[in-house]
């Protein structure tokens, strides 16, 4: 039996050899992408005037007010903000609608109110991503003197982020 033991070293030997000289590899790239998409998502809070006296405090001095406009998108992404007129528009003047009257009031990109927010005149931004939202302003003002009756009046616009 010990005879047998070195010519059995000898051919487990020489399996680990084969072994050894038989083993290859071989590789090949994988790609790997994906695309990001462009998106936008805006938000804006109410416009609350509030109380509207013209025939005291508001028959010389215009009523002003402003929301807040909040723009998240992808990084990079140019975006266009658009204000329509919303539903009670008159000609190409925004108003709000008390029943059979109308106040009127415009609203405005600026705080000095100078820069009217016009149909199809959208305000154009570049995103910084999406842990910096674009925090805007939208200003609001309704001219003074406006002879209408006593009651609630409102409007609906419309807020659009074009990307």
């Amino acid at each position: 039996m010990m005879r047998n033991l070195p010519v059995g070293f000898a051919f487990a030997a020489s399996l680990i050899v084969a072994a050894t000289l038989h083993a290859a590899s071989s590789s090949a790239p994988l790609e790997v992408s994906a695309e990001v998409a462009a998106n936008c998502q805006i938000a804006i809070s109410n416009l609350a005037f509030g109380a509207y006296d013209p025939l005291a405090q508001h028959a010389t001095t215009q009523l002003d007010a402003a929301a807040a406009v909040t723009m998240l998108c992808t990084r990079s992404s140019r975006a266009s903000i658009n204000i329509d007129f919303g539903r009670n528009a008159i000609g190409a003047s925004r108003s709000l609608s008390g029943g059979t009257q109308n106040v009127s009031y415009q609203l405005y990109r600026d705080s000095g109110r100078t820069q009217e927010w016009r149909r199809g005149d959208g305000l154009q931004v570049v995103s910084k991503g999406i842990h910096k939202p674009q925090e805007l302003t939208l200003y609001g003002r309704i001219p003074p003197g406006q002879g209408v009756a006593s009651g609630v009046y409102t409007d609906v616009v419309t807020a659009t982020v074009d990307f």
